[in-house]
C-alpha cells in the first residue's frame, strides 16, 4: 500500500516502536515528577516526525511497517484516530520459520529457539483485538501467496471504502524478495514482463521442513492466540497443516515426538 503516489514509505521505521515500547521499558518506573510528560512528548515527536516527512515529500498518507507496532496497539489507535491499520495474518509456522532466517542471518531478537520464535509471533498477535474494527484492514498472508490476484483485489476494494487512494499502487514492489540473507532470494507472487506484473502463487511457508517435533516445541508458545484468531478471523486466518511425519529435527536429537492436538 506505500507504492503509491500519495503514501510515503517509511518501511520498518521503528519511531514509534521505541516511544511506545523500548524506552518505557528501558526506563521502567524511574521516579520523577517529568517523566509522564517526557513520555507522552515522545510519543508525540514519533507522529510529528512521520506527519513532517509525509509532508515534505508531498503525500497525505505514511505506512510504517514495524511489527512491534502491535505491542502498542490500543495507545496507538488513540493517539491516531484517522490512522488506518492493514494488519497482516500469517499463520505461526510460516512466521517461525521466517523468523528462525531472520536469527540465522544475525537477527538475534528474531529468538534463539523455535520455542523463543513461535513466542514472539504470539507476543504480537495477542494484540489484534485492540485495533479498531472499523479501521483495520485485515489481510491473509497465506492466501496472498495461494491467490495473490483475487486477495490484492479484494485489499484494493476496502482501502478504497476507507479512502485510502488505491489508483496508482505500483505492483512492481511485489516482485522484490526482501528475505533475510542466510534464505537467499526467496520467490515473490510478482514477475516482472516487461512494464508489466505478472501474479503466480507461491508457498507460504516451507511444508517439508515443518516436522512433527517442531510441532510439538512451539504448540505450547501458540496454541492460545491460534485458536482466538481462527474464532475471530474465521476464513481468513489460515491454519497451517499438520507436519507431514513425527520425524526428529536436528535440534532436538533423542526428543520423542509426540501428536498434538493443534488442528
Amino acid at each position: 500500500m506505500a507504492s503509491g503516489a500519495s503514501c510515503l514509505d517509511l518501511g520498518e521505521f521503528g519511531g514509534f516502536h521505541a516511544a511506545y515500547n523500548i524506552v518505557p521499558g528501558a526506563l521502567g518506573a524511574m521516579p520523577g515528577p517529568f517523566r509522564d510528560a517526557y513520555m507522552a512528548d515522545l510519543r508525540r515527536h514519533a507522529g510529528d516526525f512521520a506527519e513532517q516527512l509525509a509532508t515534505e515529500h508531498g503525500t497525505s498518507w505514511y505506512c510504517d511497517a514495524t511489527p512491534w507496532n502491535l505491542l502498542a496497539a490500543t495507545a496507538l489507535a488513540h493517539d491516531h484516530p484517522q490512522a488506518l491499520f492493514v494488519l497482516c495474518l500469517r499463520h505461526y509456522a510460516g512466521t517461525v520459520q521466517s523468523l528462525r532466517r531472520s536469527y540465522e542471518s544475525g537477527f538475534a531478537w528474531a529468538g534463539a529457539s523455535w520455542a523463543e520464535s513461535a513466542g514472539i509471533w504470539a507476543s504480537l498477535y495477542r494484540h489484534v483485538g485492540e485495533l479498531p474494527a472499523e479501521r483495520v484492514v485485515p489481510v491473509s498472508f497465506d492466501a496472498l501467496a495461494s491467490e495473490p490476484g483475487p486477495t490484492l483485489g479484494m485489499l484494493r476494494l476496502r482501502l478504497g471504502e476507507l479512502g485510502f487512494g488505491v489508483d496508482d499502487l505500483d505492483e512492481r514492489v511485489l516482485a522484490v524478495s526482501h528475505a533475510p540473507p542466510a534464505s537467499g532470494p526467496r520467490p515473490t507472487i510478482g514477475v516482472t514482463e516487461g512494464d508489466a506484473v505478472r501474479f503466480r502463487s507461491v508457498p507460504s511457508f516451507d511444508a517439508a521442513a515443518w516436522s512433527g517435533d517442531i510441532q510439538r516445541m512451539v504448540w505450547p508458545e501458540v496454541q492460545q492466540v491460534h485458536r482466538e484468531l481462527q474464532q475471530r478471523y474465521q476464513g481468513l486466518y489460515r491454519a497451517p497443516p499438520p507436519p507431514s511425519d513425527l520425524r526428529l529435527h536436528h535440534e532436538t536429537h533423542g526428543l520423542v515426538p509426540v501428536v498434538l492436538d493443534a488442528w
